[in-house]
């Protein structure tokens, strides 16, 4: 079984505090997920958190046990992640 899940998720920019970052996640996994636990994740990890979207990307990766992709735009540049 193959699920994907697609979120968007709103993050503090660290290096422009000033900035609030969106980016959409897309993440797969071999078995069920609950999507609460998904929402969690971005709760405690993005919102009003400094963090930076390879990080955020990484970290969601290895916390839920997934491959994650993730699609922002910085200072006019399309930066796109993925992990593992």
């Amino acid at each position: 079984m193959k699920c994907t899940y697609e979120i968007e998720v709103r993050a503090q920019c660290p290096v422009n505090p000033s900035d609030t970052d969106l980016y959409k996640f897309f993440i797969e996994s071999e078995s069920l997920i609950e999507v609460e636990k998904i929402n969690k994740f971005f709760l405690d990890n993005a919102g009003t958190n400094k963090v930076f979207q390879e990080a955020l990307t990484q970290l969601a990766a290895v916390t839920l046990g997934v491959h994650c992709k993730s699609v922002g735009y910085h200072s006019g540049i399309k930066v796109t992640c993925e992990a593992p």
